[in-house]
């Protein structure tokens, strides 16, 4: 049954790999999510039209599962990667009587983390970033330049250095790593030649390059010192963007909770161990937590306090109860 006007909110997490909606009742409860293409990267070819796509495919098909329309939406959250404003015109285009907020995925991804309480967020997936914010509402932000110049720690940074130490071992260069057979059989092709030559015709995608942080990952359990000593960087590459942070919050003596989540954390103690140390040699009364709920969570939780909802723990219950799993695997498996 359709209920009265505005009684629902749409929360929307924006990534480099695809884009999730979720459609919710005030009360918490998600009826529906729905699926996008990626939605960042704006000034590339063929940007504008992606965004709107994602956008209006992910909505779309939320609004269609849960037998709404766009007329019942009060409240709409768009949590996106590369923000970039004309999501914000597009959310209002699509829901012109509802409220849209356009907010950084890492600000939804800690408001999931911490279940809306103050602390710092780092993000690992095809990129990464780093985000901390205070109960003062004093915020900060480090990491988080692209692929191109930074988000060292990221899945495509390892992905590439992967690849850099798989071409340095093969031409003798480097030490010896069964990365140079795992990458060519990940992909398919042949040899390191080969992949060379698909890599700078650009038929590779980023986030293709960044599943490679698995197969590094698989590599490393097998006792692969150089992978091993990779995702080791991986990890401390993380912590100092969580430190940059703390240092521009005041934060790095008083601490601070510091939360997880991204695929490359899938990679457990091969990163972790690296990340925790670093952090904790360096800002004692902090803390190292895994994220509670996925960013898209985040950026339903703020769609429902900004439609005046209490975050109560019967709200967050009804979200745990009727969590769908594809809300659970996005920023923990492809992005």
């Amino acid at each position: 049954m359709v209920l009265s006007q505005g009684k629902f909110v749409i929360a929307v997490d924006g990534g480099q790999s695809s884009t999730l909606a979720l459609l919710a009742a005030l009360d918490g409860t998600i009826l529906a999510s729905g699926r996008g293409g990626p939605s960042n990267h704006y000034h590339e070819p063929g940007g504008p039209q992606r965004l709107e796509s994602a956008l209006r495919d992910s909505t779309g098909e939320a609004l269609k599962y849960a037998g709404q329309s766009a007329e019942t939406i009060a409240q709409v959250c768009l949590g996106m990667s590369g923000i970039h404003p004309q999501a914000a015109v597009i959310g209002q285009t699509l829901f012109p009587g509802a409220n849209v907020q356009l907010l950084h995925d890492a600000v939804t991804a800690l408001a999931g983390a911490s279940i809306g309480k103050p602390g710092v967020i780092v993000i690992a997936g095809t990129g990464a970033v780093a985000y901390g914010r205070l109960a003062s509402g004093a915020e900060a932000r480090s990491s988080g330049w692209g692929y191109l110049v930074g988000d060292e720690g990221s899945g495509y940074w390892i992905g590439i250095e992967a690849i850099r130490a798989a071409c340095q071992a093969s031409d003798g260069r480097g030490a010896p790593t069964t990365l140079v057979e795992r990458i060519p059989a990940h992909f398919q092709v042949d040899n390191l030649r080969t992949l060379h030559r698909k890599l700078y015709a650009q038929e590779i995608s980023r986030s293709a390059v960044a599943s490679l942080a698995a197969v590094t990952a698989d590599a490393a359990q097998d006792g692969d010192l150089v992978a091993v000593q990779l995702l080791d960087r991986a990890g401390k590459e993380l912590a100092e963007a969580a430190l940059a942070v703390l240092a521009h919050l005041d934060q790095l003596d008083s601490g601070q909770p510091i939360y997880h989540t991204g695929g490359v954390f899938r990679a457990g103690a091969l990163i972790l161990n690296s990340f925790a140390s670093l952090i904790a040699s360096r800002s004692v009364h902090s803390s190292v937590h895994a994220a509670a709920f996925s960013p898209a969570v985040g950026s339903l939780l703020l769609a429902l306090q900004a439609a005046g909802v209490e975050l109560t723990a019967s709200v967050i219950e009804q979200i745990q109860r009727t969590l769908p799993a594809d809300a659970l695997l996005k920023r923990r498996g492809k992005d």
